[in-house]
């Protein structure tokens, strides 16, 4: 939820700090760097959550995670000028990559194989609803309000985690037989308890003897090459299909839409909230109708949506009145976001968690993290110089076209791993 929230501010902060009667007035330079500087730092987020993970374990790294999520949303709070905003979203950044590196190797460590994925999609439903609250507040409060507001429920993030118990993977890694098998337990509702204790003891005898060297070493296997190259291209499709530009100029972008039936922020409010609904949907439809249904399916829906927000912003540069299709960017936008989070947003985590054995996953969720965070930047920071240089029309199409070009993927190349162990994925991967 913290991770939407993060996101789903921005566009409403944008729209206030760049209008004339800001406290603190952006130019759209500044704007540019504050949108984009919390995916540059998901870089270092990414290298310290694969580095906590090794050390503390996985449940306590998410925990370590709130860090520097909550110093961003006080610095945002009390905040007088750009440089401490530009503070802020570095630190919410780096929490978003620690999120990134350790989230999939949790939900690897504790989930059965037949729930997997659709528990990896409960746990991605927290940041459209993050999104909603982050658009609302944001848009019906002030930066110090709605910021204290994201603070509150970043302590209760806090306090739900303190509840849980470490993944049973640490548990052993420190010797603590008794408390792996509470954990093995709470988790699996007491079924399998014995056999799962068991499988778990195997594998960190094996992991153990494995260094941070020897861990990276074995993506010079020509399966784990194979695994590691799937998961840098699946979150590269995620991040450079436009999600966080559009997500972080949302309501800019509909008011050159000169959408007025409805306030852009409402709009926002509105569009996050069909992300909620199809991020739902997406828990039933990964376990029954497999990843590349999904994925082919999403990025299908995202084309489309693409392709109409080009066609309106052309209709406007030939000087048409668009008064009667206004629905076309509020559709349009609506679209996006819910096929987004439908497919593009729970599969490439799902993949991740699936294709990548346990000992090498926290480096694997690293180099995800890592790859995610480099392309969010780049496709937020580059957003307004596109639009200056050749306008909305073509940086839509383009972002259409890149949506298109995620589908023959799908289709040939990317494996499916529905219900399928790892040793069967990896018989694939070798044939591939």
């Amino acid at each position: 939820m913290q991770q939407g929230v993060i996101g789903g501010m921005v566009s409403p902060m944008l729209a206030k700090l760049t209008s004339p009667d800001s406290p603190i007035l952006l130019n759209s330079e500044e704007a540019s760097w504050l949108a984009s500087l919390a995916n540059i730092a998901r870089l270092f987020g990414a290298v310290i959550g694969s580095i906590a993970c090794a050390y503390l374990g996985s449940k306590r790294s998410i925990l370590l995670t709130c860090l520097p999520i909550s110093v961003g949303w006080l610095a945002t709070a009390f905040a007088k000028n750009v440089e401490t905003l530009y503070a802020a979203r570095v630190s919410n950044g780096i929490g978003t990559g620690m999120m990134f590196s350790t989230f999939p190797l949790y939900i690897g460590e504790i989930a059965m194989p037949s729930i997997r994925g659709a528990l990896i999609s409960f746990a991605c439903c927290g940041f459209p609803i993050g999104q909603i609250v982050g658009s609302f507040a944001t848009s019906y409060f002030d930066l110090t309000t709605s910021s204290l507001i994201y603070f509150g429920l970043c302590s209760i993030v806090v306090a739900i985690l303190l509840l849980l118990p470490e993944s049973p993977y640490y548990f052993i890694r420190v010797s603590n037989r008794k408390a792996a098998k509470k954990s093995i337990s709470w988790y699996r509702a007491d079924s399998g308890v014995e056999e799962e204790l068991n499988a778990v003891e195997k594998f960190v005898a094996t992991e153990r003897s494995m260094s941070f060297i020897d861990k990276v070493k074995e993506f010079r296997k020509p399966v784990m090459r194979q695994a590691i190259y799937q998961v840098i291209v699946l979150f590269t499709f995620m991040q450079i299909c436009g999600l966080n530009s559009i997500m972080s100029y949302m309501e800019i972008i509909l008011r050159k839409a000169q959408c007025t039936i409805l306030s852009p922020g409402e709009v926002v409010v509105y569009v996050n909230i069909s992300a909620t609904i199809a991020n739902v949907i997406s828990i039933f439809l990964i376990d029954n109708c497999g990843r590349k249904f999904l994925l082919i399916f999403s990025s299908a829906g995202l084309t489309v949506s693409m392709v109409s927000m080009s066609v309106h912003f052309a209709l406007i540069d030939n000087n048409v009145n668009v008064i009667n299709l206004q629905w076309i960017p509020i559709v349009s936008m609506v679209l996006f976001m819910a096929f987004f989070f439908l497919g593009l947003i729970p599969v490439p985590s799902a993949i991740l968690s699936e294709t990548i054995p346990s000992n090498i996953k926290s480096v694997a969720s690293g180099i995800g993290s890592f790859t995610a965070g480099i392309m969010a930047f780049l496709s937020t920071k580059t957003f307004q110089p596109m639009v200056d240089g050749m306008g909305e029309t073509y940086v839509f199409l383009t972002y259409a076209l890149i949506t298109v070009v995620i589908i023959p993927y799908a289709i040939f190349i990317m494996l499916e791993t529905k219900g399928k162990s790892l040793q069967q994925i990896q018989e694939e991967l070798v044939k591939k």
